[in-house]
């Protein structure tokens, strides 16, 4: 088995589900280049909701109505889980995130980089 690389192939159902609708319209707002990327951390974030309850990811994309917020989302996991969060206020996430802030923002400039590199090269 090649552990380098795995193509996966989904569909969204516009006409039926109103979420997919919604996501599509996301994904189609996103610019082309940071698309694939998107898609990757969609898989991996819901692969890691789903570890903490396998009910989360279908309960929290059958919520998605284009105006789903962060409250909507932690009291459905605190619903969920039964975990009652001591603190659900926003200065939780710096001490958590402070490490990797320096990490996030070069990454960013690399992947646009690496895309307008790509893109140049079609032109030829």
């Amino acid at each position: 088995m090649d552990d380098k690389r795995k193509k996966i192939v989904a569909y969204l159902h516009p006409s039926i589900y109103l979420q997919d609708k919604f996501a599509q319209h996301y994904v189609e707002s996103l610019p082309t280049q940071v698309r694939g990327d998107f898609y990757r951390q969609a898989i991996i974030c819901g692969a890691a909701l789903s570890s903490v309850d396998p009910r989360l990811v279908n309960l929290i994309s059958g919520f998605f109505n284009g105006a789903l917020t962060a409250d909507n989302v932690i009291k459905l996991i605190e619903q969920v889980t039964c975990y009652q969060s001591k603190s659900t206020g926003v200065d939780v996430i710096p001490p958590v995130s402070s490490g990797i802030e320096g990490y996030i923002k070069p990454v960013a400039k690399l992947a646009e980089k690496k895309a307008i590199v790509n893109l140049s090269m079609l032109k030829k």
